[in-house]
């Protein structure tokens, strides 16, 4: 089984706290489930996973975030489904926030800033009119088109969708 690189005190807290997350004592080599196991037990503010493999140094112990959601997409994903313990629904889900899943609506303005941002970057103009982006948006566009107009005739076969 191949071992994963677990950062003990997780990036986006050393990210928060202005640290560099791949100091020596922040890293350990765990195995995939156990890697999963070791978020899910920081977000349900269980260290045990963890001191199976390491107790690190008390100051490390006292910057590892615990009941944080977002460990819960760490879990998920590194658990690939293995794992019956792991549940990303309602509460244990890191889009929830005060008693509701945060809706698309703010999701979608979120996006449309970055990409309102994205648009002003160096380059971006450069990208959108090269011959390579164009091709590829023809294709796209006829594709497209193709699939909307089987989708108003009513085609019976899913051979439509698979071009």
């Amino acid at each position: 089984m191949s071992k994963h690189k677990h950062h003990i005190i997780p990036v986006y807290h050393c990210k928060e706290l202005g640290i560099d997350p791949d100091f020596d004592e922040n890293i350990v080599e765990v195995d995939r489930l156990d890697h999963a196991r070791i978020h899910w037990g920081y977000k349900c503010d269980d260290l045990e996973p963890l001191f199976e493999y390491i107790t690190p140094a008390q100051w490390i112990i006292d910057l590892i975030p615990r009941g944080d959601n977002r460990d819960v997409g760490a879990a998920v994903l590194t658990a690939k489904g293995e794992l019956d313990e792991i549940d990303m629904s309602s509460e244990n889900n890191p889009m929830y926030k005060h008693g509701k899943l945060i809706n698309a609506r703010n999701n979608l303005k979120i996006k449309a800033a970055y990409d309102k941002e994205y648009r002003q970057t160096p380059g971006y103009k450069d990208h959108e009119q090269s011959p390579e982006r164009k091709v590829y948006k023809s294709k796209w566009g006829k594709a497209n088109s193709a699939k909307k107009k089987a989708e108003g005739q009513g085609e019976g076969t899913l051979e439509a969708f698979l071009k």
